[in-house]
C-alpha cells in the first residue's frame, strides 16, 4: 500500500492475513516481534478512512497502560505509515479545530483522552478500571473497538462497558458495505495468566461461527524480513525463560498448574484501583516516566505504614508493598532489580522515587531469615544494611523478622485458608493489585508444590535453572508469604479452624 505521500510501506505474511480477513470481529494472537503495534495502527487509519468523523475506541486494561505503552507504540507505528503526530492528527487537546481539522459527528465532552484525526475522526483512549469516567465506555457512542494487550483485559467490564458502545451507525457509513463498521480487532500475545483465558476462547468462537470471528495465531517466524537474523536466539536469551519465552515468542501456551503452592488463588482475588483524575490530569504530550508514581494509586492509605518484603539473591532482588486495612491484605505494588544491579539500586531506582510523596515514613521490612546474616567484612547483617540505606532516604525502618523459616507446609495451609475463605475463619481478604504486580501474579500461579521425602515444600527449583526468568520464579512469590505469615499466624494457629476444613494438597 502507499500512504498520502507515496510512501511504500511493506506488509509482513501475518498482517497481510489479517487486513484481508473479512470478518469484522479478529482476534490475533500473535507473538512479540510479529507486528501488533503496526497492525493495530494499520487498522486505526483504515477506520479513519473509511468512516471520517466517526468514534472509536482504544481501550486497554487501565488507563494508565494506555498512556504508559499502547499510545507511544501507536504514534510510533503511525509514523511507519507517515502520519505525524501534530500534522495528521493530535492527542490529548482540542487544537484540532484551530489547524483546520473536521469535527467528529459526536463533538467529545472534553479533548483529554482522545486523539483526532485531520478528516475528523477520533479515537477515544479507555481504561477499563474507571468506565465511569469521561475516559470510560458508558455514554459512548462509538462505531468500533481496537483493544492492546487484550489478554490482560477484564472480559466481563470489556462487554459491559465497552462492547456495549459498538452500536452508533456513522453518517460516514451509511452508503455500501464498510469493512470497519461495528468492527472489534483484539491483538495480544498468549496470556501468561488465569485472566486472558478468555482471549483463547475466540479460537473456538472462530471455529462456530467462521463468517463473522476471525482468530489467527501467529509469531515472528512470519516477519522475519524486519527483524534481525539470530531474533529468536537474542531474544531466548533476552528473556532468559522457558515459560514467558514459549508463550510470548512461540505463542506456546502455559499449562495450568493444578498441583500449584496456592491453589486457591484465583482471578477474585486481583483487582485494579488508580486515581484516574490524576492520570486524565496529565498532558498525553508530557508522558515521561516520573509521573507514573504512587500518586496514581488509588487503594494506598498515604498517612498509614508501608509494609515492605524483601528477597534478595545473587540474580535477582525482589520486593513487594502491602497494607493491612481494615479486614484486607492488599499487595499495592512490586519492584525487582536483575544482576549486575544489586539491592541498593532496587530502593534508590524503584521504590523511593515511587514512593516520595508518601506521607507516612514508617516502613516495617520483612524478608528471609537469612537477611539476619551478616556481611562479608561488615559488622551489618543485609537487614541492617537496607535499613541504613532506607534511612538516609528519608524512612523509620524497622525490622520485622526473627528466629527460623517456617514449615512450608504451615505456610501452605495458612494462605491458602485465607484464599479460600476471604475474610472468615480469624484471617484478613487477600486482594493483590494486578496492574502493579504483574509478575508476582506469574510467580503465584505458575509455583508449583512438591514432596521430595520431607513434606509438602514450594517448588524452589526454578530459582536455580538458568533458563528461568527469575522475576518468573519463586522470588516474588516469597515476599508475599513473609509477611503474611509473620502477621497472621499464631492468630489462624489459635482459631477455632478445623483440620478437616484447611485446604489440603494432593501430595
Amino acid at each position: 500500500m502507499r500512504t498520502s505521500r507515496n510512501r511504500k510501506i511493506t506488509l509482513n505474511l501475518a498482517q497481510i492475513v489479517a487486513i484481508t480477513a473479512t470478518q469484522k470481529i479478529k482476534y490475533l494472537e500473535w507473538g512479540r516481534g510479529t507486528g501488533k503495534s503496526t497492525i493495530l495502527a494499520y487498522f486505526m487509519l483504515m477506520m479513519a478512512k473509511y468512516m471520517p468523523r466517526a468514534t472509536f475506541i482504544l481501550v486497554g486494561c487501565t488507563y494508565a497502560q494506555v498512556l504508559s505503552n499502547t499510545l507511544k507504540s501507536t504514534k510510533k507505528a503511525l509514523e511507519f505509515f507517515g502520519i505525524y503526530e501534530d500534522i495528521d492528527y493530535v492527542v490529548g487537546s482540542s487544537q484540532g479545530r484551530r489547524l483546520g481539522y473536521k469535527m467528529p459527528y459526536e463533538k467529545p465532552n472534553n479533548w483529554n483522552n482522545i486523539i483526532h484525526f485531520s478528516n475528523g475522526t477520533v479515537f477515544q483512549l479507555v481504561g477499563l478500571d474507571n468506565p465511569n469516567s469521561s475516559n470510560g465506555g458508558r455514554g459512548i457512542n462509538s462505531s468500533g473497538i481496537l483493544a492492546d494487550e487484550a489478554a490482560l483485559l477484564d472480559d466481563e467490564k470489556l462487554a459491559i462497558n465497552v462492547k456495549n458502545t459498538n452500536r452508533a451507525i456513522a453518517k460516514s457509513a451509511i452508503h455500501g458495505d464498510n469493512p470497519y463498521l461495528l468492527s472489534e480487532t483484539y491483538v495480544s500475545s498468549t496470556p501468561l495468566t488465569k485472566k486472558g483465558a478468555w482471549f483463547l476462547k475466540g479460537e473456538e468462537l472462530a471455529k462456530r461461527k467462521p463468517e463473522d470471528i476471525f482468530f489467527h495465531s501467529a509469531t515472528a517466524h512470519w516477519n522475519l524480513d524486519n527483524v534481525r537474523a539470530d531474533y529468536f536466539e537474542y531474544m531466548k536469551d533476552s528473556y532468559s525463560s522457558e515459560l514467558v519465552y514459549n508463550a510470548e515468542m512461540l505463542n506456546i501456551r502455559p499449562k495450568e498448574i493444578a498441583d500449584g503452592f496456592y491453589p486457591q488463588l484465583t482471578e477474585d482475588h486481583y483487582y485494579t484501583n488508580f486515581d484516574n483524575d490524576y492520570l486524565e490530569g496529565i498532558p498525553l504530550t508530557d508522558l515521561s516516566g516520573n509521573v507514573f508514581n504512587s500518586k496514581q494509586d488509588s487503594d494506598v492509605i498515604k498517612s498509614d505504614p508501608l509494609i515492605i518484603s524483601v528477597d534478595w539473591g545473587a540474580n535477582i532482588n525482589a520486593m513487594t508493598v502491602h497494607q493491612l486495612q481494615d479486614d484486607t491484605w492488599f499487595v499495592l505494588k512490586e519492584f525487582f532489580v536483575k544482576s549486575p544491579k544489586i539491592l541498593d539500586d532496587l530502593f534508590i531506582e524503584q521504590f523511593a522515587p515511587y514512593y516520595r510523596t508518601h506521607t507516612c515514613r514508617d516502613l516495617y521490612m520483612y524478608y528471609d531469615r537469612t537477611g539476619n546474616n551478616r556481611i562479608a567484612n561488615s559488622k551489618l547483617t543485609f537487614a541492617e544494611q537496607a535499613k541504613e540505606l532506607l534511612q538516609k532516604l528519608g524512612w523509620n525502618v524497622y525490622l520485622m523478622t526473627t528466629g527460623a523459616n517456617p514449615d512450608y507446609v504451615l505456610k501452605f495451609r495458612l494462605i491458602n485458608s485465607a484464599l479460600k475463605y476471604d475474610g472468615k475463619k480469624n484471617l484478613p481478604k487477600i486482594r493483590i493489585n494486578k496492574a502493579n504486580c504483574p509478575n508476582l501474579i506469574i510467580s503465584m500461579e505458575h509455583a508449583e508444590a512438591y514432596d521430595r521425602g520431607r513434606g509438602l515444600e514450594k517448588d524452589k527449583r526454578p530459582e536455580q535453572r538458568k533458563g528461568v526468568e527469575q522475576e518468573h520464579a519463586t522470588h516474588l512469590s516469597d515476599t508475599f508469604d513473609y509477611p503474611f505469615f509473620a502477621m497472621f499466624w499464631d492468630q489462624f494457629n489459635g482459631s477455632s479452624v478445623k483440620q478437616e476444613d484447611l485446604p489440603i494438597s494432593t501430595f
